[in-house]
C-alpha cells in the first residue's frame, strides 16, 4: 500500500478524534453532527494517500477542509467545533504533536499564526465543551487504554474503513481525487488512464 505508514498514522487519528467527540460533546444535536463528521473526518487524506504522494495529498487536504484555518473557506460553528477537537485529539496518536487544544491554541495565537479573534472563538468553544485549560493526553487514562488498543493497525484495517466510506458517502472525494491524479499524470507526459 501506497504511504502505509501516513493511512496508519490517520486511522488512528480518526479513531482518537471519534473518542474526543463522544467524551467531550453532550449536547445532543451537535454530538449527532460531530459524530457524523467523525465519520469522514480526514477520510479524503487517507483515500488520497492510496494515489498520491503524501506532501501532496496533505496539502490538497488542508486546502479543500474548513476544519483547517490555513485556508481562505467559509467557516461554520460545527467546523470551529471539528477545529477544536481535531487540536484535542493529537496527542492522543500524534506524539510530534503533544499539546491540547487550548495549549495549542494560545500557541498559535502567540507566535501571531492565528488571529486573536479566531483564536478567541476557538477558546469560547473550548469553554462550551469544558476544556479550555491545559490538561494532556496522560491525564485520561480511559483514552491511553483505548488508543493502546489500536496499536496493530493492518492494511486491511485501512482498506476496509476506506471502502466504508466511498460505499456509504456517495458524495465522497474520490473523483476529485482521481480527477487530480489524472489531471496531474496528463500534465507530466503520462499516458492516462
Amino acid at each position: 500500500m501506497k504511504n502505509l505508514k501516513w493511512c496508519i498514522y490517520t486511522y488512528r487519528h480518526r479513531k482518537a478524534f471519534e473518542y474526543c467527540v463522544r467524551r467531550y460533546i453532550h449536547e445532543p444535536v451537535l454530538r449527532e453532527e460531530m459524530l457524523m463528521r467523525a465519520a469522514v473526518h480526514d477520510m479524503d487524506k487517507m483515500t488520497m494517500y492510496l494515489f498520491m504522494d503524501q506532501k501532496e495529498a496533505q496539502e490538497m487536504h488542508v486546502d479543500t477542509q474548513p476544519h483547517h484555518l490555513e485556508n481562505d473557506l467559509p467557516r461554520t460553528y460545527e467546523d470551529l467545533v471539528e477545529t477544536v477537537i481535531d487540536y484535542e485529539c493529537a496527542p492522543y496518536t500524534k506524539p510530534d504533536k503533544p499539546l491540547n487544544a487550548f495549549d495549542f491554541t494560545n500557541l498559535l495565537m502567540d507566535r501571531k499564526i492565528l488571529d486573536e479573534e479566531t483564536g478567541n472563538r476557538l477558546i469560547s468553544i473550548m469553554e462550551e465543551l469544558g476544556i479550555a485549560g491545559s490538561t494532556t493526553y496522560g491525564d485520561d487514562e480511559e483514552g491511553q487504554k483505548y488508543i493502546s488498543s489500536l496499536e496493530d493497525v493492518t492494511e486491511e484495517m485501512i482498506y476496509e474503513e476506506i471502502l466504508t466510506y466511498i460505499n456509504e458517502h456517495p458524495d465522497n472525494a474520490l473523483n476529485m481525487i482521481l480527477e487530480h491524479v489524472r489531471d496531474s499524470d496528463s500534465g507530466s507526459g503520462h499516458r492516462q488512464r
